[in-house]
C-alpha cells in the first residue's frame, strides 16, 4: 500500500490556495526537538497525532527536505478540535479558529491550504480520521513508521490510548513522543499509565525509544 492510496483523487488539485486562511499557528511546533530527532532518526516516514493548523507538518517538511531526505509526513486528526477547544467560545486560538459553519468546524481546509502554500503538498498527506481508526487502518495495511508524534487529545484516556495504538506502528529503532508533558497532568498519569520507559527533553516533550 502507498499512503496516497488513503484518498482516491489528489486532495490538492483545484484547491483555492489564495483564500483566506488562519495562518499554520502551534504550540511548540518548530521546538528544536524536532530537528534534533529528525536528524538522528533520519525517517523515511512520520506519523503525526494531532495536526490542528499543520505548523509542526510544515516545520518537519522544511527540515526533512533542508537535509535531503525524502520523507512522507500523514497527519492524523479528526480537524475537530480537542476537548479544551470547544469549553470557551471566545477563545480565538481555540473555539474561534475552528471556523464552525452551520456547526461544523472546517480548519481541514485551512491545514490543507496552509500545507499547499508552504509547497509541501508532494509529501504531507491528511489522514482526517480519530487517532485510533487510523491506528487500525495502518496496522492492517502494515504501515510502519520510524518517527511518530503525538499530539492529539489531552486527556490521560485518550493519551495513553494512542500511545498504545501507535507503539506497534513503530519500527526498531525508532522514536515515538509527544508534547505537553509539563502542561497537562493527564499527560503524565497517561505516561506512567502505559509502563514504557521515557525521557522528559525540556521540560515540555517526552520521548520513548523503540529498542
Amino acid at each position: 500500500m502507498k499512503l496516497t492510496d488513503i484518498h482516491a483523487s489528489d486532495i490538492y488539485a483545484d484547491l483555492d490556495d489564495t483564500d483566506g486562511c488562519a495562518a499554520p499557528s502551534g504550540w511548540g511546533s518548530t521546538a528544536p526537538i524536532f530537528d534534533s530527532l529528525i536528524s538522528d532518526v533520519r525517517p523515511r516516514l512520520i506519523i503525526e497525532v494531532g495536526s490542528w493548523l499543520g505548523a509542526s507538518a510544515i516545520h518537519m517538511a522544511n527540515i526533512c527536505k533542508s537535509i535531503g531526505i525524502e520523507t512522507k509526513i500523514l497527519c492524523v486528526d479528526t480537524f475537530l478540535g480537542a476537548y479544551e477547544f470547544w469549553t470557551n467560545q471566545q477563545d480565538v486560538e481555540r473555539y474561534i479558529a475552528l471556523k464552525c459553519k452551520h456547526g461544523y468546524p472546517q480548519v481541514y481546509f485551512d491545514f490543507l491550504r496552509n500545507v499547499k502554500k508552504a509547497g509541501h503538498a508532494d509529501c504531507i498527506i491528511p489522514f482526517p480520521q480519530t487517532s485510533l481508526i487510523a491506528a487500525r487502518y495502518l496496522w492492517h495495511h502494515q504501515v510502519r513508521a520510524e518517527l511518530i508524534y503525538i499530539d492529539g487529545s489531552h486527556d490521560a484516556e485518550d493519551v495513553a490510548a494512542d500511545i498504545r495504538a501507535y507503539w506497534p506502528l513503530l519500527k526498531p529503532g525508532g522514536v515515538l513522543f509527544g508534547d505537553d508533558y509539563d502542561s497537562f497532568e493527564d499527560v503524565r498519569r497517561a505516561l506512567a499509565a502505559t509502563g514504557h520507559a521515557f525521557d522528559v527533553v525540556g521540560g515540555r516533550y517526552w520521548v520513548m525509544r523503540h529498542d
